[in-house]
Order: C-alpha cells, then sequence, then structure tokens
C-alpha cells in the first residue's frame, strides 16, 4: 500500500531537522593558542611556534619572553639572549631607537624598524628589522633583533630544531682582510699526548682544518723552527725524515726540500677577535705529510692527532771494510708503524751471511739483538730516548768480543717479531705482550725466529709451520700446546729438505701469526678480521682452460699470475703481518666469477683487486686503465670507495711504469660489480699493443708491477685505517 504524499513530506521533514540537529552538534575543530601582540604599534594575534634559547644545553631565552619568527626570521628579546645570556656588551638609545652591541672587537649597530645596520661601521642589511614587541596580556614590551645573524657576527654557532634555537661557542677570526667563525675548535696531540694550544686551537678555514706553527712544531714536536719577519717566510726542518718545507702567506705554492709543490690551503695570519692576537697557521694535514708525520682528524673528540714516523735513520759515511771486521753495521733506523702500531727497527750490516746469525731474546723488558761473529758499529750515535708508549731507550754496547748488542728497553714486557734478508735486519716491537695464544711451540737449542716460516693453505683450511733443521724428536718429549677448539690437529714431520714441518688444521678458514717468546714461539689463530690490521685478495685474472688475451704465444693468464702470485708472494710471507693477502687462485686454475667475487666475503676482505691485461684489434691501442663498479662504490672503512682505489692505483702505475693513462672507468664487470668489498679491475697494459707487449713481457718490469701494486695496497691502509 502506498503513503500519501503529505505522509511522505512529513516524514522527510523529520529526517531534515535530526541531521541539521546533528550537524549542529559537531564540535568544532581547536583552533591553535594565540599570543596577542603590539608589534610596531601594531595589533596581531601570533599563532607561530614560539622559540626557547639555548646557550649549549643552558635555557638563556625567559620563559615568558620567547623568541618569535617574524617575517621569516627567528627573532629574540636582545637584553635576556645576548646581553645577560651571552654577556654581549649591550646599549639601547630609546632616542634614536639604536642597539648597539660588541664584544670580541666586534661592534653592531641597528635601528628599530630599519633593515639598514652597520658591522664595524661597514654597512649591512638585515634579515629582518629589529622590532618593539609588546606582550599584551603580561603588559611587557620586548626589543626583539634576529638572532642567527648575530651569532655569524660575534662568532657563534647556531642551530634551530622544532622550537628550539641552540648557541655554541665558536671562535672568530680575521685573516686575508675576512672575519670569519670557526665552527672547529680542537686539540692537538704529538705522539699520543693531547695538548691544549694556548696561542690558537686547531680551527677549520675554507674547509681546511689549520694550527699555529710555532706552538705545534717548534715548541709542542721539537722540530728546527724558523720565521722570517721580513720576507714573511716560515721553514720547518725534520731532521728525522730530511725534510724541509717552506711557506709564505697567501701562496698557493710552498716548496718541499727546495722543489716546488701545489699548495690548496695558504698559510695565513690569523688574528684572534677574542684576544686581538696574530698567530702564523699553517694548513695541518699537507704540512705535516710534507715533514714526515702522519696525520689523524678526530672529529668526535675534536683532536688533530700527528705521529713519528721516523724517529731516526742514522748512516755510516766514507766506511771501508777492514780486515779485523768482516761485518759493519753502517745503518739502523726506526720508524713508528701507524697501521701496525708498533716501532720497527732496521739493522744493515756489510755481509749478508753473518747478518743471518744474528739472534734476538728479550729478558722482562730488555729486547736484545745480538750481531755475532766479528761485527763492528760504525756509526756515531749510541742510544735514543725520545720513543713514546712503548719503549724507553735504544742504545748500543759492543761487547770486546766482535759481537755488537743492541738492548731495546720498554715501558713493560713487548712481543716482538723479526726476519733478515739481503743483509737487513728488521725488528717490530708490539704495544703490547700477548698473554694468551692458540698454539705454543717450545724452541728447539738455537732456534731463534729467522729459522721459522710459514706457508697458509687456506683453500684446505690448514697452515704450516717449518722450522729449521731436524726436530721431530724434541717434539716429541715437548709436546705443542694446544689452546683454541678450531684447531682440529697439530702434527709434526720432516720434510724432504731436512726441516721440521708443523702442519695445522682448522675446522674453518682461519688467520694466523707467529710471535717470538723468551723460551717458545706462540700462535694467535682466530677469524681473519680478529687477527689481521688488514686483508686483501688479489685476483690473477683468467686460468686452467680460460686462457685471457693472447699475442706471440703469450697468455694474459700467465701475466697475471705472474706479476700477483709469483713476484707478490713473499711481500706477504712475514710470521706475523698486518696485511694479509688471499689469493682467488695459486696456480693455473680455472675459478668462476662467482666465486671469485664470493670469495672476498668468506675471508673478511677489506679490498679486493682485479689483475688483467687488456687486449685490441689495432696494435695502437697501448696504456694502462681502472675500473670500478658504479653498483659497488659505497663509502667502506675510513669512507674510502672503489672510486678512490681505482684513482690511486691508475695514478701510481702509470707514473711508476711509465705507460700511457688510459684513465679510471667505470664497468659492471662480475667481480667488481658483485663484490661484498671496494673493488678494482686493473687492465696493466695490452697485450696486443706495439709498445705495451715488450713491456708486460719484460722481467724487471713485471717486477716493478708488482712493487707499485704492493706499495700501493700499504698506501692504501696508511691513509684509510680499518681501524681493526
Amino acid at each position: 500500500m502506498l503513503a500519501s504524499k503529505s505522509s511522505i513530506l512529513k516524514q522527510l521533514a523529520i529526517i531534515f531537522i535530526c541531521l541539521v540537529g546533528v550537524v549542529l552538534f559537531i564540535p568544532a575543530p581547536a583552533q591553535a593558542a594565540s599570543l596577542k601582540l603590539e608589534i610596531n604599534g601594531k595589533k596581531t594575534n601570533y599563532k607561530k611556534v614560539q622559540s626557547t634559547v639555548k646557550y649549549g644545553s643552558k635555557r638563556i631565552s625567559s620563559t615568558k619572553y620567547k623568541g618569535l619568527t617574524i617575517k621569516g626570521t627567528k627573532m629574540a628579546p636582545y637584553d635576556d639572549v645576548f646581553k645577560k645570556g651571552l654577556k654581549i656588551k649591550t646599549r639601547y638609545k630609546s632616542s634614536s631607537k639604536e642597539i648597539i652591541m660588541s664584544k670580541n672587537g666586534m661592534k653592531v649597530k641597528m635601528t628599530i624598524g630599519k633593515k639598514n645596520a652597520t658591522v664595524n661601521g661597514k654597512k649591512v642589511k638585515l634579515p629582518s628589522a629589529p622590532v618593539k614587541v609588546k606582550y599584551v596580556k603580561k603588559k611587557k614590551t620586548k626589543i626583539l633583533v634576529p638572532v642567527k645573524f648575530l651569532c655569524n657576527q660575534f662568532g657563534y654557532n647556531y642551530k634551530t630544531a622544532a622550537s628550539i634555537i641552540t648557541i655554541t661557542d665558536a671562535l672568530l677570526v680575521e685573516y686575508d682582510g675576512t672575519i670569519a667563525k670557526s665552527s672547529v675548535v680542537g686539540r692537538f696531540s704529538y705522539n699520543d699526548k693531547v695538548h691544549k694550544l694556548a696561542a690558537m686551537p686547531v680551527i677549520k678555514l675554507e674547509n681546511t682544518l689549520y694550527i699555529p706553527a710555532e706552538e705545534t712544531f717548534s715548541k709542542i714536536v721539537g722540530i728546527e723552527y724558523n720565521y722570517d719577519a721580513e720576507s714573511e717566510t716560515l721553514t720547518l726542518k725534520n731532521e728525522a725524515t730530511d725534510a724541509t718545507v717552506e711557506l709564505s702567506p697567501d701562496q698557493d705554492t710552498f716548496m718541499v726540500n727546495e722543489i716546488e709543490e701545489k699548495l690548496d690551503a695558504p698559510m695565513y695570519m690569523v688574528k684572534r677577535k677574542d684576544t686581538n692576537k696574530r698567530v702564523l697557521c699553517i694548513p695541518a694535514k699537507i704540512v705535516a705529510k710534507k715533514l714526515g708525520y702522519s696525520y689523524k682528524w678526530d672529529k668526535a673528540k675534536s683532536v688533530l692527532s700527528i705521529h713519528d714516523l721516523v724517529y731516526f735513520n742514522w748512516k755510516a759515511e766514507n766506511v771501508v771494510n777492514s780486515a779485523d771486521a768482516a761485518n759493519l753495521i753502517t745503518e739502523v733506523g726506526a720508524v713508528y708503524n701507524s697501521a701496525a702500531d708498533c716501532i720497527s727497527f732496521t739493522f744493515k750490516g756489510s755481509d749478508a751471511a753473518i747478518m743471518s746469525q744474528a739472534t734476538v731474546v728479550r729478558d722482562d723488558r730488555v729486547i736484545t739483538v745480538t750481531i755475532p761473529a766479528s761485527s763492528k758499529y760504525c756509526l756515531d750515535q749510541f742510544s735514543f730516548t725520545k720513543f713514546v708508549n712503548t719503549l724507553e731507550k735504544f742504545e748500543v754496547v759492543e761487547d770486546g768480543a766482535g759481537n755488537v748488542l743492541f738492548h731495546i728497553t720498554g715501558i713493560n714486557p713487548s712481543d716482538f717479531a723479526y726476519g733478515v734478508a739481503d743483509g737487513v735486519l728488521t725488528l717490530n716491537i708490539m704495544n703490547k705482550l700477548i698473554g694468551q695464544y692458540s698454539i705454543k711451540i717450545m724452541k728447539p737449542s738455537g732456534i731463534t725466529i729467522t729459522d721459522v716460516t710459514n706457508e697458509d693453505l687456506y683453500n684446505s683450511k690448514k697452515f704450516k709451520i717449518f722450522i729449521r733443521g731436524n726436530h721431530v724428536d724434541f717434539f716429541t718429549k715437548n709436546p705443542i700446546i694446544i689452546n683454541n677448539d678450531a684447531i682440529t690437529d697439530v702434527s709434526t714431520s720432516l720434510g724432504s729438505d731436512g726441516n721440521t714441518v708443523i702442519s695445522v688444521t682448522t675446522s674453518k678458514l682461519q688467520g694466523y701469526k707467529i710471535f717470538d717468546q723468551a723460551d717458545s714461539f706462540v700462535v694467535t689463530v682466530g677469524n681473519p678480521k680478529s687477527i689481521y690490521k688488514n686483508i686483501v685478495v688479489l685476483d690473477a685474472g683468467h686460468g686452467g682452460h680460460d686462457s685471457g688475451a693472447t699475442h706471440n704465444g703469450t697468455k694474459e693468464k700467465d701475466l697475471n699470475h705472474k706479476i700477483l702470485y709469483t713476484l707478490m708472494k713473499n711481500y706477504f710471507s712475514s710470521n706475523a703481518p698486518d696485511t694479509k693477502v688471499y689469493w682467488t687462485r695459486t696456480t693455473d686454475t680455472f675459478i668462476t666469477l662467482a666465486n671469485r667475487a664470493a670469495f672476498a666475503n668468506k675471508v673478511g676482505a677489506d679490498i679486493f683487486i682485479s689483475l688483467h691485461m687488456n687486449s685490441a684489434s689495432s696494435a695502437s691501442a697501448n696504456g694502462t686503465e681502472v675500473y670500478y663498479s658504479v653498483n659497488n662504490n659505497a663509502s667502506s672503512f675510513s669512507g674510502i670507495k672503489s672510486s678512490t682505489i681505482a684513482t690511486l692505483f691508475k695514478n701510481n702505475l702509470v707514473s711508476g711504469l711509465g705507460t700511457k693513462s688510459r684513465g679510471v672507468k667505470t664497468a659492471g664487470y662480475y667481480v667488481i660489480k658483485h663484490n661484498t668489498v671496494p673493488a678494482v679491475l686493473i687492465e696493466l697494459g695490452f697485450i696486443s699493443g706495439s709498445s705495451d707487449y715488450s713491456k708486460l713481457t719484460n722481467a724487471s718490469f713485471q717486477q716493478k708491477a708488482a712493487q707499485i701494486i704492493y706499495d700501493s695496497i700499504n698506501q692504501i691502509f696508511t691513509s684509510y685505517p680499518t681501524g681493526r
């Protein structure tokens, strides 16, 4: 049955009234709290964020009269923030409506309602004019000024986040006619001792860190310092490294050992605005490195550190070998190895056979090197005491029986490792004594660390230790001690050459180091990254059935293998290396590209280097090029990237080998694109090239290439430490 027309209209009217009622009872959205103000006499309701101003962690703005944002500029009451909070001398002239502020030789004059102002008499434009603001409810009038602008003028750092303005100390300086503030105010560390600089802290000018020349290098470091005020020339000389640097203010070049070099950041005479003292400041990094020091900036601690890389380098002059001295000690040096955190000594003798008989023993804190068989110390220097941290002194004694003894006294007992090659004994003094070990091997009579070598068979999860002579019976009576669950087997046998072989098998790939103790050799074993400071994978391209490019019967795979493995393996054969190398192949074996790339992750590598030889249809193609992948170029340890490594190798190989530079290039080669660490692929030269072929097949060129690659690896880890 259908309803009547009047009934329907009546029902619709009731529904409409109900809906209107619902709408009327919907609560209105909350309105933002407003602040009633009079700005320069004009009333307004302020609805923007009010700012709290802090000086460091301390609030210096009033809780009642916070900062306001006016025409896009953060403003705050000058009396609360600048006069009381920052202790800036401030005066207000009501007759002229001028606010005058002064501190550290800076004077700022502003006028209410005007953007024109002066800084030390020079006209400037303000981001927003000072304003008179009456807080109506509190019946109080304040003069607000632009906060960021004034922070910049008086040498403060300014930072804003949400409703907080944070002001922190900086240093206002004047140099080269420019007034600027340094966001860096740091300390200076020399040989691990931190100094708070009095004349001028470490400061940052134009993105370069500067240090006061006289206070750092003359008073703290103690090298030869001379500043000629008339010619405005500074001369610094480090006798230990025989390096001299000469600088003049505002110049883009400087002299290094009388050779002119480019200087991106010049020397400046800098005036501190807080003390009005003028201080000669030099760019820290380039000067320190040219003088032969290590350099490091710790941003978190604001400490700039340099360290002696050379303690001394003594050489005898005009030495004539005489019949009464079969072995002459003609050179002794001591350097600091920052990557390994050890002090390394070298002793050079004229008779390699006698030097190989040297012994090194430790008695508590004293390590003694004995050079036997009628040796003579031919140097004028006999002692050195300017070590830090690890050692107290170095001294030489000739015992009257034809032996030369070097006594090295440590602050505490320290472990050491040494070896002799070509008449040079190298001794590394570690910065600590290793109290824990994985393997302990008692020393047979007359055996020293120079009689010990090793071979890493990492693909088989094994390594071998070789000891000169037959000591199988000795180790039967003096069992080798094992103190590591990852070691599954240790066996002793006699090798075919008559020397003793100690074979160690582990449950997984492990790193190891062999150290010399008074009565034994101890071996630390563990995850490679816990053992070595630096880990490199060297990948000799191609192998097995994959010959790579060929020319005149020469195969690319053989050149890659010879340079990268045969000629380089001895560089990394130390008993206790800081840089460990793993090779993707050590023989003429085919390895898939996927396995090569994955190998870096397997051994915990820091960098991956693949070596190849190029080829082209035309013999005119010659030169060196280095590739990296844009898909694998993220920052790694110390900020290094694949592109950084590629540039370094290209520069070093081209300049060292004299090959044509074909530049640094990008490509999607599998071993660099799909790697887990910074990776590069070196195309050393063209095997098909008219000039490259004779170079690539030349033995001395190959040896030099191996040396440059080795030196470049060391350069990478010195400039970009892994932090382990």
